[in-house]
Protein backbone atom coordinates (compact mmCIF):
# COMPACT_ATOMS: atom_id res chain seq x y z
CA UNK A 1 0.00 0.00 0.00
CA UNK A 2 1.91 3.35 -1.26
CA UNK A 3 1.03 6.11 0.68
CA UNK A 4 0.09 9.90 -1.13
CA UNK A 5 2.00 12.31 -0.50
CA UNK A 6 -0.01 15.88 0.61
CA UNK A 7 1.80 18.62 -0.61
CA UNK A 8 1.66 21.84 1.43
CA UNK A 9 -0.65 24.20 0.40
CA UNK A 10 1.42 26.88 -0.44
CA UNK A 11 2.99 25.09 -3.41
CA UNK A 12 -0.45 24.04 -4.98
CA UNK A 13 -2.14 27.45 -4.29
CA UNK A 14 1.00 29.71 -5.26
CA UNK A 15 1.31 27.67 -8.98
CA UNK A 16 -2.21 27.92 -9.71
CA UNK A 17 -3.86 29.06 -12.77
CA UNK A 18 -6.63 30.48 -13.43
CA UNK A 19 -7.62 27.05 -14.49
CA UNK A 20 -6.57 25.40 -11.68
CA UNK A 21 -8.34 27.78 -9.02
CA UNK A 22 -11.94 27.15 -10.98
CA UNK A 23 -11.11 23.17 -10.08
CA UNK A 24 -9.95 24.06 -6.31
CA UNK A 25 -12.81 26.22 -6.22
CA UNK A 26 -15.33 23.60 -7.78
CA UNK A 27 -13.51 20.60 -5.68
CA UNK A 28 -13.73 22.47 -2.33
CA UNK A 29 -16.47 25.04 -2.48
CA UNK A 30 -19.25 22.01 -1.58
CA UNK A 31 -17.71 20.74 1.47
CA UNK A 32 -16.76 23.96 2.64
CA UNK A 33 -19.88 26.00 2.15
CA UNK A 34 -21.38 23.19 4.33
CA UNK A 35 -19.16 22.78 6.89
CA UNK A 36 -19.59 26.66 7.19
CA UNK A 37 -23.47 25.75 7.35
CA UNK A 38 -23.16 24.25 11.13
CA UNK A 39 -22.11 27.83 12.58
CA UNK A 40 -23.83 29.97 10.44
CA UNK A 41 -27.08 30.77 7.96
CA UNK A 42 -26.61 29.12 4.76
CA UNK A 43 -26.48 32.50 2.30
CA UNK A 44 -23.68 33.55 5.10
CA UNK A 45 -21.77 30.30 4.97
CA UNK A 46 -21.39 31.19 1.06
CA UNK A 47 -20.38 34.41 1.83
CA UNK A 48 -17.75 33.36 4.10
CA UNK A 49 -16.42 30.24 1.64
CA UNK A 50 -16.47 32.67 -1.24
CA UNK A 51 -14.76 35.03 0.20
CA UNK A 52 -11.65 33.02 1.27
CA UNK A 53 -11.42 31.11 -1.83
CA UNK A 54 -11.44 35.04 -3.41
CA UNK A 55 -8.91 36.10 -0.96
CA UNK A 56 -6.78 32.71 -1.47
CA UNK A 57 -6.43 33.62 -4.96
CA UNK A 58 -5.69 37.43 -4.69
CA UNK A 59 -3.09 36.53 -2.33
CA UNK A 60 -2.17 33.06 -3.84
CA UNK A 61 1.73 34.63 -4.72
CA UNK A 62 2.44 35.60 -0.76
CA UNK A 63 0.35 33.30 0.85
CA UNK A 64 2.71 31.19 3.32
CA UNK A 65 0.84 27.82 4.03
CA UNK A 66 2.19 24.30 5.59
CA UNK A 67 -0.53 22.61 5.78
CA UNK A 68 -2.40 20.36 3.03
CA UNK A 69 -4.99 22.45 0.64
CA UNK A 70 -8.04 21.14 2.40
CA UNK A 71 -6.62 21.25 5.99
CA UNK A 72 -5.94 25.02 5.53
CA UNK A 73 -9.38 25.67 3.92
CA UNK A 74 -11.17 23.82 6.65
CA UNK A 75 -9.84 25.76 9.33
CA UNK A 76 -10.16 29.31 7.49
CA UNK A 77 -13.50 28.67 6.85
CA UNK A 78 -13.67 27.81 10.67
CA UNK A 79 -12.19 31.08 11.78
CA UNK A 80 -14.30 32.95 9.97
CA UNK A 81 -17.38 31.81 11.14
CA UNK A 82 -16.89 32.20 14.65
CA UNK A 83 -15.63 35.98 13.37
CA UNK A 84 -18.81 36.37 11.89
CA UNK A 85 -20.39 34.51 15.45
CA UNK A 86 -18.67 36.83 17.55
CA UNK A 87 -19.36 40.08 15.08
CA UNK A 88 -23.44 39.10 15.18
CA UNK A 89 -23.39 38.94 19.05
CA UNK A 90 -21.66 42.14 19.30
CA UNK A 91 -24.03 43.83 16.90
CA UNK A 92 -26.95 42.21 18.90
CA UNK A 93 -26.12 43.37 22.29
CA UNK A 94 -25.00 46.92 20.88
CA UNK A 95 -28.76 46.81 19.39
CA UNK A 96 -30.43 45.43 22.01
CA UNK A 97 -28.71 48.43 23.97
CA UNK A 98 -29.70 50.82 21.73
CA UNK A 99 -33.29 49.35 21.85
CA UNK A 100 -33.40 49.77 25.80
CA UNK A 101 -31.82 52.83 25.93
CA UNK A 102 -34.41 54.54 23.03
CA UNK A 103 -37.32 53.21 25.28
CA UNK A 104 -36.10 54.47 28.24
CA UNK A 105 -35.79 57.87 26.85
CA UNK A 106 -39.42 57.18 25.44
CA UNK A 107 -40.63 56.25 28.82
CA UNK A 108 -39.04 59.04 30.78
CA UNK A 109 -40.05 61.76 28.49
CA UNK A 110 -44.23 60.65 29.40
CA UNK A 111 -42.82 60.62 33.25
CA UNK A 112 -45.28 62.63 35.20
CA UNK A 113 -42.35 63.22 37.53
CA UNK A 114 -39.85 64.67 34.90
CA UNK A 115 -42.23 66.22 32.24
CA UNK A 116 -44.35 68.94 33.71
CA UNK A 117 -46.69 68.97 30.79
CA UNK A 118 -47.47 65.57 31.33
CA UNK A 119 -47.61 65.91 35.08
CA UNK A 120 -50.31 69.09 34.19
CA UNK A 121 -52.45 66.90 31.92
CA UNK A 122 -53.00 63.80 34.03
CA UNK A 123 -54.04 66.14 36.90
CA UNK A 124 -56.14 68.35 34.18
CA UNK A 125 -57.59 65.13 33.86
CA UNK A 126 -57.78 63.61 37.20
CA UNK A 127 -59.57 67.20 37.88
CA UNK A 128 -62.34 66.83 35.61
CA UNK A 129 -63.16 63.22 36.31
CA UNK A 130 -63.14 64.04 39.86
CA UNK A 131 -65.15 66.94 39.92
CA UNK A 132 -67.52 64.61 37.38
CA UNK A 133 -67.50 61.73 39.76
CA UNK A 134 -68.91 64.31 42.73
CA UNK A 135 -71.36 65.72 40.64
CA UNK A 136 -72.74 62.05 40.03
CA UNK A 137 -72.95 60.98 43.71
CA UNK A 138 -76.11 61.21 44.91
CA UNK A 139 -77.40 64.81 46.72
CA UNK A 140 -76.92 64.65 50.36
CA UNK A 141 -73.64 62.23 49.77
CA UNK A 142 -72.30 65.25 48.00
CA UNK A 143 -72.86 67.50 50.28
CA UNK A 144 -71.44 65.45 53.18
CA UNK A 145 -68.51 64.70 50.95
CA UNK A 146 -67.90 68.43 49.12
CA UNK A 147 -68.27 69.96 53.33
CA UNK A 148 -65.94 67.53 54.63
CA UNK A 149 -62.88 67.41 51.64
CA UNK A 150 -63.47 70.75 49.75
CA UNK A 151 -64.91 72.61 52.86
CA UNK A 152 -62.78 71.17 55.62
CA UNK A 153 -65.49 71.27 58.06
CA UNK A 154 -65.41 68.40 60.96
CA UNK A 155 -68.26 65.13 60.59
CA UNK A 156 -70.30 66.90 63.65
CA UNK A 157 -70.25 70.37 61.84
CA UNK A 158 -71.96 68.91 58.80
CA UNK A 159 -74.64 67.01 60.63
CA UNK A 160 -75.46 70.21 62.44
CA UNK A 161 -75.48 72.42 59.17
CA UNK A 162 -77.23 69.12 57.14
CA UNK A 163 -79.34 68.07 60.10
CA UNK A 164 -78.59 64.68 59.97
CA UNK A 165 -76.73 62.47 62.86
CA UNK A 166 -73.04 61.97 62.69
CA UNK A 167 -73.65 58.49 61.72
CA UNK A 168 -75.39 59.48 59.02
CA UNK A 169 -72.77 61.74 57.55
CA UNK A 170 -69.84 58.89 58.41
CA UNK A 171 -72.23 57.13 56.09
CA UNK A 172 -72.39 59.33 53.30
CA UNK A 173 -69.04 59.97 53.07
CA UNK A 174 -67.75 56.47 53.21
CA UNK A 175 -70.41 55.87 50.01
CA UNK A 176 -69.20 58.67 48.80
CA UNK A 177 -65.28 57.67 49.03
CA UNK A 178 -66.13 54.37 47.60
CA UNK A 179 -67.77 55.46 44.81
CA UNK A 180 -65.41 58.02 43.42
CA UNK A 181 -62.82 54.71 44.19
CA UNK A 182 -64.55 52.87 41.57
CA UNK A 183 -64.93 55.44 39.24
CA UNK A 184 -61.45 57.04 39.55
CA UNK A 185 -59.34 53.96 39.70
CA UNK A 186 -58.48 53.57 36.46
CA UNK A 187 -57.34 56.60 36.28
CA UNK A 188 -55.32 56.64 39.03
CA UNK A 189 -53.90 53.41 38.22
CA UNK A 190 -51.91 55.50 35.57
CA UNK A 191 -50.70 58.28 37.67
CA UNK A 192 -49.60 56.01 40.37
Amino acid sequence: MSKQRVEPADKVINSTSEIDFEAIFKKYFPALRKYAQLFVQEQVAEDIVQDILIYIWEKRENLQIHTSTEAYLFRSVYHRCLSQIKHRNIHSRHLSQIEIDLRQAELSYFDSDQNEAIRKLFMNDLGRELNHAIDNLPPRCREAFELSFLQDHHNKEISEKLNISVNTVESHITNALTALRKKLSKLMAVLV
